[in-house]
């Protein structure tokens, strides 16, 4: 029995990948990171929807103007709460290495509060995401 073909990989590390001809002629490879970012988003919605809240709807900062992170006197977080704000540092900086540049500078910002964050610290982060959620609704 002759093994069938797999094909062309469709998805790498959560980022869709093909090959498009440009008008010249030439085969280039894309990879968007549309999808992951929409997973990624959908998570954090779920998550809040589970607490009763949301996400902002229009956010067309990465941070809320004048917020500095380093300044934040809003308290600790619990430990569950601590991890998940680790968890999505986490996977904004996977967002940033794969090509967002645009939430490049507060996704910093905000990682190096990662071993004491504060609750304003995660109300940045989901604001991060509203913003990511608000632009990919744009294109």
């Amino acid at each position: 029995m002759k093994p069938s073909s797999i094909g062309p990989p469709k998805i790498y590390l959560g980022a869709k990948i093909g090959q498009i001809e440009l008008k010249n002629g030439v085969k280039a490879f894309y990879f968007s990171m549309s999808q992951y970012v929409h997973e990624a988003v959908r998570n954090v919605e779920n998550h809040l929807m589970k607490q009763g809240k949301a996400l902002k709807k229009r956010a067309t900062t990465p941070v809320s103007i004048d917020y500095s992170p380093e300044v934040d006197g809003s308290d600790e977080l619990e430990e569950t709460e601590s991890a998940y704000y680790q968890s999505l540092i986490g996977i904004l900086r996977w967002i940033v290495e794969m090509g967002r540049m645009d939430i490049s500078h507060e996704v910093s910002m905000l990682s190096s509060h990662v071993a004491l964050p504060r609750k304003e610290h995660l109300e940045q982060v989901f604001h991060i995401f509203s913003f990511l959620n608000y632009i990919t609704m744009q294109d």
